[in-house]
């Protein structure tokens, strides 16, 4: 790709930060670096003409955890490093929240109710007798009562005749929450690009040398925020999993509302 003299001025020359990934997290990085150096120019790098990773490809839980799921976290880790999950992800939530507001990420705080089929009574059972135990347990950032039990109101089939619901979760639209959040960044003046595939990296004395299947540019910093497809850059061992989301036209006067979960948190 040839590139004019203006063009490389203007968005390839004297780059403080490289982010790699426009999703949630290079987003959120990129955002933060501007608060923190405001006069840094910080350019995103990012493979599609939209996030390719799963920040518009989730469907919008806003969730901390569901009973079942803590109590397999809990077989193992400490009980100090669950409850340092938790908090991490429940402050995740909050500072969204401030950061770009309710109505920008439509969050609605239905509770995440956890369902449990009927051929799974001993782990529904098990989380019963779990309740007070994980009360207590993350009643430091979520308070007393985060778990209750509540009846089938919704009706649904083949599963125990209660719910155990966290009344602290909720739901976010993932594709109005991107939007919003790729606004902020580029009011805040951070410069991305879309349709760049990043190659390779080379370090030198003073920076990096970033290396794209379009161009090459130098940076003082580069930050991988890539997640899921980090592994082939950086030698970490994450392996992206491979989700399906089912989508029903719209149902009229559907009665049921609230974020549901099944067998420790997998199937949601």
């Amino acid at each position: 790709m040839e590139l004019s003299y203006w063009e490389h001025k203007s968005w390839l020359s004297n780059v403080d930060y490289t982010v790699i990934g426009s999703g949630i997290v290079g987003l959120s990085c990129a955002l933060h670096l501007k608060e923190t150096f405001p006069k840094a120019k910080i350019l995103i790098l990012e493979k599609g003409l939209l996030p390719q990773g799963a920040s518009t490809k989730n469907a919008g839980f806003a969730c901390f955890g569901s009973i079942s799921e803590i109590l397999a976290d809990l077989q193992k880790h400490s009980e100090a490093e669950v409850l340092e999950l938790v908090t991490k992800r429940f402050q995740g939530i909050q500072r969204l929240r401030k950061l770009l507001g309710d109505q920008a990420l439509k969050y609605k705080e239905t509770g995440g109710h956890e369902l449990f089929m009927q051929s799974d009574q001993d782990l529904y059972e098990k989380c019963l007798e779990s309740m007070d135990s994980i009360n207590e347990l993350v009643s430091p950032v979520l308070g007393p009562k985060a778990f209750v039990h509540n009846p089938n109101t919704f009706r649904f089939q083949h599963i125990q005749n209660q719910y155990i619901t966290n009344v602290c979760e909720g739901q976010i639209d993932t594709g109005n929450m991107m939007m919003s959040l790729l606004q902020k960044v580029q009011e805040s003046g951070v410069l991305i690009l879309n349709g760049i595939t990043f190659k390779d990296y080379q370090t030198t004395g003073d920076g990096v040398v970033v290396q794209t299947e379009a161009f090459e540019l130098k940076t003082s910093k580069l930050l991988m925020a890539t997640n899921g497809f980090a592994s082939k850059f950086i030698g970490a061992e994450v392996k992206p999993a491979r989700a399906q989301v089912l989508i029903t036209e719209p149902i009229p006067e559907l009665h049921i509302q609230g974020t549901f979960h099944l067998e420790e948190g997998f199937y949601y």
